[in-house]
C-alpha cells in the first residue's frame, strides 16, 4: 500500500465509545477526546493535586507574579505514578495526535511520554505572565534541576524521575535538551514571532529537537519540515488559548498588535486571514513529508503517518471559511482517530 493511497479521502465509520473502565487502558485514553482546558495551564493529570506536576510550578491565578508563588512539593518516588502522570500530561498536549503513541513499541512510548512532559512544562513557562526575568528564571531552574536529576542526584519529582529512568536506558542527547532550553528562552522574550521566517525558525528548532531527543540522530528535510509543521498546526489549533494569554504565534509582519489598545491585542479579522495563509503555507510542507518517512525506524514512520493524516484533516477544517477558529478549533471525532490508527499501522514498504 503506498502512503499516497492513504492520503486520499476515505470513508471513516463512527463508533460509540464505550463506558468508561475504573482503569481506562491506554488505547481508549489516547483515542478519548480531549476538550479545549478551561485553565490557562491545560490539562491537570488525573490525580494530581495542585501544580505540583511541575515541580516549581505556579499555584495561582493566571495574573500574579511567579516569584510570590513558587511553590516545591513533597518528594515522591513512586515510578507508576510518575509514569501515569507523565502519560496523562503528554494526553491533554498531544489532544488529536496523542493516538500516534499507540503505534510506538511500549518502551519508546514512555520515553516520548517522560520527554514531552518536560518541554510542555519548560514551554509553560516561558508562556506565563509577569517580567522576562521571572519567566527566564523558572526556565533556567527546570532545566538546572534535569541536569541534576540525570547527573545522578535523587529528585523526587515525576517528570525529573522518568527523564533519570529513561536516562539510565538511553542517554538523552545533550543538545537536544540544550536547544529546547534555549527555544523556550527565546518564547518567553516575545510574545509574537516578527516574520513568518522567524515563526519557522521558532517552529522547526522545537520540532527538531524533539525529534533528535527521541531519535538521537539527524533527520532529512522533509522530516523536519514535517516536525516543523505540526507544531505550527497545534498553534493554530489553539490560537484562542495563546490570544487569550495574550501571545500571539502568527507573525506580526501579518497580524499587527491593536495601536490604540493594550499590549497583547489584535484585530480578529486579521487574526483569521494570517491563520488561512498560514494554512497554505503549511499544506505544502505536509505534502512533501512521504519522501522522507523511509528513514524512521517503523513505530516512529507509523506515528509519522498518523500524524500526516491528521494533519491534512484539521488543515482542511481549519480552512472552512464558516469555522470561529478562535471560539472554536477543529477536533478530530473518534472515527476518525480510530480510522487514521487503522490506516497508519497497516502502512509499510
Amino acid at each position: 500500500m503506498s502512503l499516497l493511497s492513504l492520503l486520499q479521502p476515505a470513508t471513516l465509520f463512527q463508533m460509540t465509545p464505550p463506558d468508561r473502565p475504573s482503569r481506562p487502558s491506554p488505547l481508549q485514553s489516547l483515542l478519548g477526546t480531549s476538550p479545549r482546558p478551561d485553565s490557562p495551564q491545560g490539562e491537570r493529570p488525573e490525580g494530581a493535586e495542585g501544580e505540583s506536576w511541575r515541580a516549581d510550578s505556579l499555584s495561582r491565578s493566571r495574573h500574579s507574579r511567579l516569584d510570590v508563588e513558587i511553590s516545591r512539593p513533597a518528594e515522591d518516588f513512586d515510578e507508576e505514578k510518575a509514569a501515569t502522570l507523565c502519560a496523562g500530561v503528554t494526553r491533554g498536549l498531544l489532544g488529536d495526535f496523542a493516538p500516534a503513541l499507540l503505534l510506538l513499541p511500549g518502551t519508546e512510548r514512555r520515553r516520548a511520554q517522560a520527554l514531552i512532559a518536560y518541554a510542555h512544562t519548560l514551554f509553560d513557562f516561558a508562556r506565563q505572565h509577569g517580567v522576562e526575568g521571572e519567566r527566564l528564571a523558572q526556565i533556567n531552574r527546570w532545566e538546572f534541576t534535569l541536569e541534576a536529576a540525570l547527573s545522578g542526584q535523587p529528585v523526587g519529582q515525576p517528570i525529573f524521575l522518568r527523564m533519570a529512568r529513561e536516562n539510565e536506558r538511553r542517554r538523552w542527547p545533550v543538545d537536544a535538551l540544550d536547544e529546547l532550553a534555549a527555544g523556550a528562552r527565546r518564547r518567553a522574550l516575545r510574545r509574537q514571532p516578527a516574520t513568518v521566517a522567524d515563526a519557522e525558525v521558532d517552529a522547526l528548532s522545537l520540532g527538531r529537537a524533539v525529534a533528535a531527543a527521541l531519535l538521537e540522530k539527524s533527520l532529512n528535510a522533509e522530516i523536519d519540515g514535517l516536525a516543523s509543521a505540526l507544531v505550527r498546526l497545534w498553534s493554530l489549533q489553539h490560537l484562542g488559548d495563546e490570544v487569550d494569554r495574550r501571545r500571539c504565534p502568527l507573525p506580526a509582519s501579518e497580524v499587527a498588535e491593536v495601536a490604540d489598545g493594550e499590549p497583547g491585542q489584535w484585530d480578529r479579522s486579521q487574526l483569521l486571514a494570517s491563520a488561512r495563509r498560514e494554512c497554505e503555507r503549511l499544506r505544502g510542507r505536509f505534502l512533501k513529508a512521504p519522501r522522507g518517512l523511509a528513514d524512521l525506524p517503523p513505530g516512529y514512520r507509523r506515528a509519522a503517518v498518523f500524524s500526516l493524516l491528521a494533519a491534512l484533516r484539521l488543515l482542511t477544517e481549519i480552512e472552512d471559511a464558516d469555522r470561529d477558529l478562535l471560539a472554536s478549533p477543529p477536533r478530530l471525532g473518534l472515527g476518525s482517530r480510530i480510522g487514521f490508527l487503522v490506516r497508519a499501522r497497516w502502512f509499510g514498504w
